[in-house]
């Protein structure tokens, strides 16, 4: 079988990355291990665009943003389903301090904040909230694995997707491209998540495998909330009095197995926003490519240019996936210049 691009992985970074190449007229063969728990499948999907206890706006955060939207909602448009979820975010300090830097962020940068908050309005008996905090506009989830299936439907239907696991060092690099088993391409990328790191052309990158638990819960009495509630934990509504919660970072090279502390872990962060008692009807655990400082690392392997690498999207994939992937894309296709941070040649030494 001859291809344009043969894709390993296909979890978010892999999906974007062949949207991203279809869309250019490019033909892909995207190979995945079609596992269940993944740690794409398993996410939250959060877009969140005020992160951490400091409230960053991180550079281009606008852009990003708006390219994210645009991308979800056009393939929305074309497949009458529905991933992303406009939704506000309940956003509750958890201390005193918390309260502070805020204060001093509409202080001194209001104008540039003033697209992104709202005044907090909640129900002091349901939500706890006893520093404040404010109401996060323009943020929402994405229903990662319902987008994740509708492009492996568009890539079956394009005979475009392969369940199998591809070793990397039964991948040949050829002057022309690369083969592996009877498939032949112009070139290779590896979106395989925290895999990674074990990569023999990527295994220099440091990608850390760091297991972490989610919870579907059932809570009747606050069945009419629609906002996402975020504070040290976040609980996204689900409709009809369900709900997901999240999430643990367990040590790095943890095992992804349930377990009691996990569980544990998740509804106490539960507890810190509600105190309505849930009830458990689910819980799953799965691994995150973790990359220092959350960095995304794409672009060609240093020595080979037919081989290349997608990974690292993070818990701001939803809202950064897009845009990085257009970026791969008119690299992988154009050449044109990756931005230095991103670009995993900038960071061999």
């Amino acid at each position: 079988m001859k291809t344009d691009f043969l894709i390993v992985g296909q979890g978010l970074a892999g999906s974007l990355l062949a949207w991203n190449l279809i869309e250019a007229g490019q033909r892909v063969l995207v190979v995945d291990r079609d596992e269940p728990d993944t740690s794409s499948k398993v996410a939250a999907g959060l877009v969140t665009p005020l992160t951490g206890a400091r409230f960053n706006l991180p550079p281009g955060l606008e852009e990003r943003l708006d390219f994210a939207r645009s991308f979800y909602w056009r393939h929305e448009e074309l497949s009458g389903l529905r991933f992303f979820h406009h939704r506000r975010i309940v956003r509750i300090f958890r201390g005193e301090e918390e309260a502070q830097v805020w204060a001093k962020r509409l202080a001194t940068e209001g104008e540039r904040y003033a697209r992104f908050h709202a005044p907090l309005e909640i129900d002091t008996t349901r939500i706890l909230a006893p520093w404040g905090g404010f109401e996060m506009r323009e943020g929402g989830w994405l229903d990662v694995p319902g987008f994740l299936e509708y492009t492996r439907q568009a890539l079956l239907e394009r005979a475009s997707y392969a369940i199998g696991r591809v070793d990397s060092h039964e991948v040949e690099v050829l002057p022309s491209g690369v083969a592996w088993k009877n498939v032949t391409a112009s070139a290779v990328v590896f979106c395989e998540g925290w895999r990674g790191g074990q990569n023999r052309f990527f295994d220099w990158i440091p990608v850390r495998p760091t297991p972490g638990d989610i919870l579907d819960l059932t809570m009747p009495d606050l069945d009419d909330e629609t906002r996402i509630l975020n504070k040290g934990g976040w609980i996204i509504p689900q409709g009809g009095g369900r709900f997901r919660a999240g999430s643990t970072y367990r040590p790095v090279g943890a095992a992804a197995e349930i377990t009691g502390a996990g569980r544990a872990e998740v509804l106490a962060k539960v507890a810190g926003i509600t105190p309505m008692v849930p009830e458990v009807t689910g819980h799953r655990c799965a691994i995150r490519p973790t990359i220092r400082r959350s960095q995304v690392f794409m672009g060609r392997h240093p020595a080979q240019d037919r081989v290349a690498f997608f990974n690292g999207l993070g818990s701001k994939g939803v809202l950064n996936g897009p845009w990085h992937a257009a970026r791969l894309a008119d690299h992988l296709l154009r050449e044109t210049p990756l931005p230095p941070e991103t670009d995993v040649r900038h960071h061999f030494h």
